[in-house]
């Protein structure tokens, strides 16, 4: 039997939310109405736009409790707490041999609107629409979800910090501790501080890395940088970037990751890194060329990483992140933001503006 929902519509890309009232497909034997607490404001749900047909209803960072479940659905029940995380097709290679973040079907179940036998999830005014983004379509008082994309979630950690984890926090930890394996005593450059940034840094102070440079253009995300544990900060606005990198690390640093998706991260990290460091990158740079940096990076044996999800299995990794956020040792409630739900258009425009590192949206 199919459920009504209340969801923001986008109908043009880069239009505003809407909040109209939607039906939800009937469930399928592996999937999972989900009740939204919380959901997280990711700037890929802008940026993206374009890959997916409008309207639409977007959103891939939900938190909330299971209301029902399909008939083949073993694993959870109605009354669970669940983190909605990024989905997988499970028989490809890379899934079939533990590297569910880079799932041959990615791009179709993240940004088809579609579950991957073309199916859509969700009507607006009788009419198939958009849904199904990262298999869930969040921005909404409920989700249809496939189970095996659901995550168990704590019963201590408040809704809020759940929808902050599953994108952007997972990412910029995951680039850390699994794409780049950062050690004691590793020297780090983060390019970008924003939310993605923020927790690269937290992850890499538990990792005991050492310097650890966070750069940015807004001082106040160079602060709270600091405050998590950035070891130095440069505000690329008002210093000479390189330079200052190759003043705190003589020689350069092994490793530097950008979520910046500027195209003159390139070029720091080029000159930045030490012979045979690694960069690794989840933002794609701006339609420009990247210049010299192509060359520096050939020049002295640096390997790229490119990195989706933070190159982790979240059914693995967000119990871990759960854990350190209990534990004090990873503060993500420190970036967030929360907003009403009907206050979506505000949390984006304070996201783009940079007033709010991580806005989460909170249901009624």
């Amino acid at each position: 039997m199919s459920k009504t929902a209340t969801a923001a519509v986008v109908r043009e890309v880069g239009g505003r939310y809407s909040l109209e009232t939607v039906e939800l497909d009937d469930l399928r034997p592996n999937e999972v109405y989900v009740r939204i607490q919380a959901v997280g404001v990711c700037h890929t749900d802008a940026n993206m736009q374009e890959m997916v047909p409008m309207p639409a209803v977007l959103g891939h960072e939900g938190a909330g409790v299971v209301e029902e479940v399909g008939s083949a659905v073993t694993d959870f029940k109605p009354g669970d707490r669940v983190i909605l995380s990024w989905p997988s097709c499970g028989t490809c290679p890379n899934c079939l041999t533990g590297k569910r973040y880079i799932c041959d079907k990615a791009f179709q179940l993240l940004f088809g609107g579609r579950r991957l036998d073309g199916s859509s999830t969700i009507k607006l005014n009788g009419e198939w629409i958009s849904g199904a983004w990262f298999q869930q379509s969040s921005f909404a008082t409920h989700a249809l979800v496939p189970a095996d994309s659901l995550v168990p979630a704590d019963d201590d950690v408040p809704a809020e910090v759940l929808a902050a984890l599953p994108c952007g926090a997972m990412t910029g930890a995951g680039a850390i501790t699994s794409a780049l394996g950062v050690g004691p005593e590793d020297g780090v450059l983060i390019l970008g501080a924003g939310g993605v940034g923020q927790a690269a840094i937290m992850a890499a102070r538990m990792a005991g890395a050492d310097p650890i440079i966070a750069v940015d253009v807004k001082p106040d995300r160079l602060k709270l940088a600091q405050e998590l544990g950035a070891t130095h900060v440069i505000d690329a606005s008002q210093e000479e970037t390189v330079e200052r990198v190759l003043e705190i690390s003589p020689g350069g640093v092994r490793f530097a990751f950008d979520s910046s998706g500027v195209v003159s991260s390139w070029n720091v990290a080029a000159l930045g890194l030490r012979a045979g460091g690694v960069f690794a990158v989840c933002a794609p740079v701006e339609r420009e060329t990247l210049g010299g940096s192509p060359h520096f990076f050939l020049s002295k044996g640096v390997r790229i990483q490119f990195v989706m999800g933070g190159n982790v299995v979240p059914r693995v990794y967000l119990p871990k992140m759960m854990r350190w956020y209990k534990q004090g040792r990873f503060p993500i409630d420190r970036l967030i933001t929360t907003f009403p739900f009907a206050q979506i258009n505000e949390a984006f425009a304070a996201a783009h503006e940079g007033k709010a590192v991580k806005p989460v949206l909170v249901m009624p």
